[in-house]
């Protein structure tokens, strides 16, 4: 018995080791390099296979806390007071795992929970089913740790993982159950417990490709928020050095309108030709209004867009700039929105669209579109219905903006003035300093 119960032992330690640093993983980023990790927690975890040789069970378990909050604050970003923490919750559910295994084979295989029999398959088996519980239970106490430390991670995705170990829990216990109540070969023994502990590294498996996939899922949002942000610094460039060029151009001309003004025949006239030239001034105020580069550049976009169109366009964001929204955030909102306000416009008389960004007694920020409409809206209920051809495009744009809304954890509300022929949208959006 004692081979096997060492060599089980190994590789329970093992898998331990692996269930630690992908805990750790979880809950913490890294504070030193890989290969220095492994080494460490391999170092940690045969400390604690010698301890639990012993079998006092008391040294094991302060070993495994110590071991364990050492580990964690010296090899992630984590203070000892949190570290602790995560070392007695790791303790607490290994606990629990071996309660839940005594039950779920007192349970269903009729048999108690000893590692002290003399039962190879028993013995192996039981170990197996324990640490399959055990890392069932930390799948489940980690989800919360995890989404908040990275908020790409797939929380749906992790719960339909569970089933892995949930699965080898039910496959390991028949097995076990067949053990005790059949009588085995030798080679049907060795199969039967080289399958059990391949279905335990499994889950190994699966669980580091789910966490690289998340990791890299999180480096590609990371290197597309860089790529954005660098060509919104180029466009706004662009934009700066037309708008200066343009300027200079305006400049130059200037000399011609203060001749032309100042051989105005009457006050009416120098004041008719002010405002034929007043129009071209204000195109200059729209760049670089708000101090927030994304919003400057959308109000810039369709700036050229109404004009384009005939289409008034008019800005007032004075008093807030939405600089807490995310640019790929602040895009999606401000384009649909603007979009459907643009569209609505073109197709009516003496079309304009008004956009407002403001700050109401410190408390939120409010956001609206006011725009002309010859037509009242279809709607469902209180919900928007698309005009559009195309159905199975329906709602994309809206479902988009409440989207964003919701994410920032906002209020939206719409208005249709039927005697103004007017479409409003209102968005706001508690204060963030």
């Amino acid at each position: 018995m004692e081979p096997i119960k060492f060599i089980t032992d190994i590789f329970l330690y093992i898998f331990e080791a692996w269930v630690f640093g992908f805990y750790a993983n979880l809950i913490s980023s890294p504070r030193k390099k890989t290969a220095l990790r492994i080494f460490c927690i391999a170092i940690g975890y045969i400390a604690l296979l010698i301890i639990y040789e012993w079998n006092n069970l008391i040294a094991t378990g302060i070993s495994i806390v110590v071991i364990n909050a050492f580990l964690l604050s010296f090899l992630y970003k984590t203070n000892i007071k949190s570290a602790l923490f995560h070392a007695f919750v790791l303790f607490g559910i290994m606990a629990a795992s071996e309660a839940v295994t005594m039950a779920i084979v007192t349970l269903v295989a009729n048999g108690g929970f000893d590692f002290s029999k003399t039962d190879h398959s028993t013995y192996v088996l039981d170990v197996i089913i324990s640490k399959l519980v055990y890392f069932a239970l930390l799948v489940m106490i980690a989800s919360p740790f995890a989404k908040s430390k990275n908020k790409q991670f797939s929380i749906k995705a992790y719960w339909i993982l569970l089933m892995v170990p949930l699965s080898g829990i039910v496959t390991v216990t028949l097995l076990r159950n067949v053990a005790i109540t059949s009588e085995l070969s030798f080679k049907s023994y060795v199969l039967w417990i080289v399958s059990a502990v391949l279905l335990l590294f499994s889950n190994i498996i699966v669980f580091v490709l789910f966490q690289t996939s998340q990791k890299n899922a999180a480096d590609l949002s990371e290197l597309k928020a860089i790529q954005l942000q660098s060509e919104t610094d180029a466009k706004y460039l662009n934009i700066l050095e037309q708008s200066n060029k343009d300027m200079q151009i305006f400049a130059h001309d200037m000399k011609n309108h203060l001749t032309q003004i100042r051989s105005a025949a009457s006050f009416d006239d120098a004041k008719q030709y002010l405002d034929a030239i007043y129009p071209e001034l204000e195109k200059f105020s729209s760049v670089g209004i708000s101090q927030n580069k994304m919003l400057d550049l959308i109000i810039s976009k369709y700036l050229r867009l109404c004009e384009s169109k005939n289409i008034a366009f008019s800005v007032d964001v004075k008093t807030a700039n939405l600089h807490y929204i995310a640019d790929t955030d602040l895009s999606a909102l401000l384009n649909n929105l603007l979009d459907n306000a643009v569209e609505a416009a073109e197709k009516s008389e003496n079309g304009f669209v008004k956009l407002a960004v403001y700050s109401k007694n410190q408390l939120y920020d409010g956001l609206t579109v006011l725009n002309s409409c010859c037509t009242a809206p279809l709607t469902r209920g209180e919900q928007l219905e698309t005009t559009k051809s195309d159905k199975k495009l329906h709602g994309i744009g809206i479902k988009s903006i409440l989207k964003v809304v919701e994410k920032y954890n906002g209020i939206y509300d719409w208005n249709y003035n039927e005697s103004t022929k007017t479409f409003e949208t209102i968005i706001a959006f508690p204060n963030q300093k």
